[in-house]
Order: C-alpha cells, then sequence, then structure tokens
C-alpha cells in the first residue's frame, strides 16, 4: 500500500499528463474548468505539505512522462513558490497554478517537437501562435466562472516579451508577471534532447539580471531566498561521491542520499556541498516519489500566525465600550508595533504635530472615549497589510483615499469621529481580501446606467460587481461587533433609496464623492447629487463649491 504523499505526487504527476493529452476530445472541453481547478489545488495542497518534495521535481526529469509534461509539472512548481514566496493566500495560489495548467493544453505535441528540435509545420506554427487563445476557448466552455483564467492568458505572451526584451513597457498585471516568470524559468531548467537547459539558479540570476521590472526582480530575489541555498534533487557531492540533496532540516544539517545501491544509504551533514548541477533524468521512483514520506523528511516550519493574532486583537476591542489605561495596557502589550502605530497617529490631535512617547501619552491626547477607534484602526490597518496580494500597495492607496473622503465629508461635523466611520471601510477590504482575492483589480466596475432603486456597492471601487451579502454582513458584525456605522454601511448597499436613514445616506455621499474623484466621465444621477448636498449641508459645508475646493487640495486621483 502507497503512503499518502508518495500516492498523491504519483496522482498529480499522472493527471498532469492525463490533462495534457485531453483536449482533443471536444465533448469534454465543458469539464476542463472543474477539472483544472481540482489539480490545482492539488498542487497547492501538496506544495504546502511538503514544499520539497515538489521542488524536486524541477531537477527530476521524469523520462516515462513526455517533455511536455515536465515542463507543466516545473511550471506549476514554479508557481507554488513564487506564490509561496510572498505569501499569497489560497485562491490566488490555485488561480495562477491554474493559469500554468492550461497554458500549453493545446500545444503539448508542439513542445514535444520543440525539446527534440523537430521542424514545426505550417498547422503546428499556426497553433503554437494561438495557443493561449486556444486554451482560453477551451477552459471558456464550461458554464463555470473560468473568466480569471482567461483574463491572464490574454496577457502572457505580451508579458513575457516585454519582460525580456521590451525594458520601457510598464506591466501593472502582478498576476501575469509571476506566471511568465515561471514559464520563463519552467522553459530553461527543464531537461531537453540536446542538454542545452541550464541549473535553476543560473535562470533565476539571468532572468534577474535581463528584466528591468522592479516587480518580477523582488519575486525571483524572494524566490531564491524562499527556496534555499540548494534546490531539492540537486547532484551534489560529498565525500568523493554524488549523492543527491533533499532538504535542510531546522538545525541546518542537509539530509542528502545515496541511491547507487538497492538500498537508498541517508546522510545528515553540517558541511558546504558543490552543487553546479542541473535538471537530469531520471527513472527511479525512489526519489521522485518514495523519499518523501520517510520520517527524515518530517521537518515543521514555524508558522506566522500574525494575521491570525490581529484578527483576535481587533475583535476583542470595542468602539461602544469605556476602557481604563490599564485594560488597554493589557490588551495591546503583546503588540509593540501596534502601540508604535497608535502613538504616531494621534499626533493630529497635537498642536505641533508631534507623535505620543508612549501609550498612556496617546490615551491622554485623544482622550478614552476616540482612543478605541483609532487604536482598532491601527490594528486594522497592519491586519490588512499583513495580507499578501499583487495589488496590495494599489488596494492600499485607493483606500486610504475612501478614508480621506470620509475625514473631508465629516470635518466641520464636531459630533462624529473619522477614525471610528472608516473602521468600515477597513472591514470591508480586509473582507474582499480573505473571501474576493483573484477578483480585486484596478478597475471600477460603476454601472453606466446606475440601479433606480439600490446604490452602487463599495466592492464596485475594488474591481468586483457584487458579493455575498449575507456574509458580508455576518463578519462585518463579527469584527466590528455590530457597530452602528458598519451596520449603516450595509444599509447603504442593501436596502432601497429611499427607506435610507442619515447615517446610511453618509456611506452614500461617500461613494458619490468616491465616484467624482475615481471616475471623472460618469455623470451624478439627481438621486446623487441630491444625497450629496443634503450630506454636505448636515455636515457642516456652507456649499458645494468650498468642499470640492477642500476635495481638490487633497490631491486624489485614479491611481494606476
Amino acid at each position: 500500500m502507497e503512503a499518502p504523499l508518495t500516492g498523491n505526487l504519483k496522482k498529480l504527476l499522472e493527471s498532469t499528463q492525463l490533462l495534457l493529452s485531453s483536449h482533443n476530445n471536444k465533448n469534454q472541453w465543458h469539464t476542463f474548468y472543474p477539472i483544472v481547478c481540482k489539480l490545482a489545488e492539488q498542487y497547492a495542497s501538496l506544495y504546502k505539505q511538503n514544499p520539497a518534495a515538489l521542488q524536486a521535481q524541477l531537477n527530476l526529469y521524469k523520462t516515462h512522462y513526455s517533455f511536455a509534461t515536465n515542463l507543466v509539472v516545473n511550471q506549476c512548481v514554479i508557481t507554488c513558490a513564487l506564490s509561496a514566496s510572498q505569501n499569497y493566500d489560497k485562491h490566488l495560489t490555485e488561480l495562477y497554478i491554474s493559469v500554468s495548467l492550461v497554458e500549453h493544453l493545446c500545444v503539448a505535441n508542439q513542445l514535444n517537437k520543440l525539446a527534440q528540435q523537430q521542424t514545426f509545420t505550417n498547422t503546428d506554427t499556426k497553433m503554437w501562435q494561438l495557443r493561449h487563445k486556444l486554451a482560453a476557448k477551451v477552459i471558456l466552455t464550461s458554464q463555470q466562472p473560468a473568466h480569471q483564467i482567461a483574463h491572464i492568458l490574454a496577457k502572457l505572451a505580451k508579458y513575457k516579451h516585454a519582460l525580456l526584451n521590451t525594458p520601457k513597457v510598464m506591466l501593472y498585471d502582478g498576476a501575469s508577471v509571476l506566471v511568465a516568470l515561471a514559464n520563463i524559468l519552467a522553459l530553461n531548467v527543464t531537461c531537453n534532447a540536446k542538454q542545452q537547459h541550464i541549473s535553476f539558479y543560473k535562470a533565476v540570476a539571468d532572468l534577474y539580471i535581463r528584466t528591468p521590472n522592479s516587480f518580477a526582480q523582488r519575486l525571483l530575489k524572494d524566490l531564491v531566498a524562499h527556496v534555499g541555498q540548494y534546490v531539492p534533487g540537486s547532484q551534489v557531492v560529498y565525500a568523493d561521491q554524488t549523492m543527491i540533496y533533499l532538504a535542510t532540516d531546522s538545525a541546518g544539517r542537509h539530509i542528502i542520499v545515496n541511491n547507487a545501491n538497492t538500498k537508498i544509504a541517508w546522510y545528515r551533514i553540517k558541511a558546504s556541498l558543490e552543487d553546479g548541477s542541473k535538471a537530469w533524468p531520471c527513472n527511479d521512483d525512489r526519489l521522485f516519489l518514495k523519499v518523501w514520506d520517510s520520517e527524515y523528511l518530517h521537518i515543521v516550519h514555524k508558522s506566522d500566525d500574525t494575521q491570525s493574532s490581529l484578527y483576535e486583537l481587533v475583535k476583542q476591542i470595542k468602539n461602544q465600550q469605556e476602557y481604563s489605561y490599564k485594560a488597554l495596557n493589557t490588551l495591546l502589550t503583546p503588540y509593540p508595533n501596534v502601540i508604535k502605530s497608535v502613538c504616531h497617529a494621534v499626533k493630529q490631535y497635537n498642536k505641533e504635530l508631534q507623535p505620543a512617547k508612549d501609550l498612556r501619552h496617546s490615551l491622554s491626547m485623544v482622550g478614552y472615549d476616540k482612543a478605541p477607534a483609532i487604536i482598532q484602526g491601527m490594528v486594522f490597518e497592519q491586519l490588512v497589510n499583513s495580507i499578501a496580494h499583487p495589488l496590495h500597495t494599489f488596494l492600499c492607496t485607493r483606500m486610504g483615499c475612501l478614508v480621506n473622503i470620509v475625514e473631508l465629508l465629516v470635518k466641520h461635523d464636531k459630533n462624529l469621529q473619522s477614525e471610528r466611520i472608516s473602521l468600515s471601510l477597513y472591514a470591508y477590504l480586509y473582507y474582499l481580501l480573505i473571501n474576493y482575492s483573484p477578483e480585486v483589480s484596478r478597475k471600477i466596475t460603476l454601472d453606466q446606467t446606475p440601479n433606480k432603486s439600490l446604490d452602487t456597492p463599495i466592492c464596485t471601487f475594488f474591481g468586483i460587481n457584487n458579493v455575498d451579502t449575507p456574509h458580508l454582513t455576518n463578519e462585518l458584525n463579527e469584527l466590528l461587533s455590530s457597530d452602528p456605522w458598519a451596520i449603516a454601511l450595509l444599509k447603504a448597499e442593501t436596502l432601497p433609496k429611499k427607506q435610507l436613514d442619515d447615517s446610511a445616506k453618509l456611506w452614500a455621499a461617500l461613494k458619490v464623492v468616491a465616484q467624482r474623484v475615481l471616475k471623472p466621465n460618469q455623470p451624478l444621477t439627481a438621486w446623487q447629487q441630491q444625497i450629496l448636498n443634503q450630506q454636505l449641508t448636515r455636515h457642516g459645508w456652507k456649499s458645494e463649491a468650498i468642499f470640492y475646493q477642500s476635495l481638490q487640495q487633497l490631491g486624489l486621483h485614479n491611481s494606476i
């Protein structure tokens, strides 16, 4: 009976081979999307379980599989490694793996010809040139939402060319950059008949020097740091013998094996290894399958629980509750970075704009009634920053734009604390990043013909048309303990316009101003103009013109 990892790894390789040989049957095209998603999930799961087992596939060319299969496996493994190096979540990782699986879906035969340096026929050339369009056509046959895969496929050829040959082209889609890098590296490291491939680190170094794209360079640097000094599966020299490097344990000892005999000999050593090897043909099932179930390779790595601890902290702080210094100090002492951020955030309450010295000083500057919202805001900010995303900087910039608009709208209303209102925005963005990370984009999906009964949801400013409203309601209420402003935000997105109360109308006014800033060519409706005028008057603005003058001074814009 096969052990769990061995069986799953073998099934993964066989399923990849089967996928590449199945595209000719058009009657099965509608099943490809769920199959690809399931296979991507298996790649991500196995990589999380044992990264070295999959990394070893980069150096172990499996001779009983075709070149195309080895290439696609390598590209999926590199995609896993790039995603893991950035701490991307499960949704993003599986999306990028899916693209890597689909990219060569229709050209397996052509890939094999390339590896053997056979001349392409006219049909081969046409197939190769249209490979991404063909793959998109196959995957979009499914009734399920495969548009995200097709969206990345549409850019791949352009991005790959730009990364290698066109230094002045700006590349804004981090997802396409990541998959293009994985493809370039896989093509360079996968064994071929003429032995023209290169080692993994040489491939990374050559690409790093060649590409001027800063995001791509950061990905490559982080990839090297993630994989480590030696790639599993490398042929290394130890005691004048060629052995196979498998992993490095938590004590810094290298685990290597000698497979020259019937029984594999294991070594655990602390020494520098000679490693100049590149991928090599291997027909030994023990190396790319069975060794990974050994107890020697059960290496426990520390996991980063920053996100979960911040999540629990943000739920503990209640805006409706009065706190003493002792209670707040007890809550925040395990989070020195939060205290540091709070000390910096309260400087706007100081005439000299000087940050506070410590938590007690912060509380004395803002008062105990305003402190919980400021503290929770800092926790939210760090919570959002702990979630990795290719568009992270852009998303934080757009969030900052919305927060600045809120602050300006209530600037003259002394009864409202802008920090408390904006908490709901941070909770909303956190929800989107956790549940809709692959769909988040720079696009603003405002409808040209606005809904006459319901207001535009805030998610449209982050490229998402709709969210699961009941789920969003539950999550925001759990995070913010049914905060009145969170309830008002949800009303502004779910209740008919005629039923909105004043608090909900403030959120509607925020979206009106955001639309004027982020999508200025789209005119306001009569209802939007009416809501804005009402809220400006209610919150102390003498005229719309004065408000817009102040808005212009903020320097907000639709940042790319």
